[in-house]
């Protein structure tokens, strides 16, 4: 019997060298896929951050409009409106630790989420006669490094 034709097909090495390739390819879109998913879970907390901070800042302002005087006193800010409100801001203690509290009807009530840490919060007056006041919080989420906010708030004269 004599056999007339070519072997189709591969060899032991084609094979080999096949799966090698695909093996390199399918490890690098895994790692690729892993970085991808990694940035935006951090981006996400990112955003988180600067949203909690921006919203304090945006607040803070917010209260400091029509202010006829203030007050520091440590780490706690005292507005006196020209209508006759006091509003008081200061860093939680306590069970409201890592929180911004604001009272402004008889007892603080926090105006940061549970998402973020408020890890320092300072008050500075700007100018000997009460010209404005300069805020700065810094807050951060879990396992990331802070963030400072800050606003500089002048007030009417």
């Amino acid at each position: 019997m004599t056999s007339s034709g070519k072997n189709s097909g591969f060899t032991l090495i084609e094979t080999i060298l096949y799966i090698a390739l695909f093996s390199l390819l399918i490890g690098t879109a895994f790692v690729t896929v892993y970085q991808l998913i990694d940035s935006s879970g951090k981006l996400n907390i990112k955003n988180t951050t600067q949203g909690e901070g921006n919203f304090v800042l945006r607040k803070i302002n917010w209260t400091m409009i029509g202010t006829s005087t203030f007050s520091i006193s440590g780490s706690e800010l005292t507005i006196n409106k020209y209508d006759g409100i006091t509003v008081k801001i200061k860093l939680g203690s306590g069970a409201d630790a890592g929180k911004i509290l604001m009272d402004d009807t008889g007892s603080f009530v926090p105006i940061t989420t549970n998402n973020v840490q408020v890890t320092d919060l300072q008050f500075q007056q700007i100018g000997t006669d009460l010209i404005g006041v300069s805020v700065v919080a810094r807050i951060k989420t879990l396992n990331t490094n802070p963030l400072d906010f800050i606003i500089t708030k002048y007030i009417r004269q």
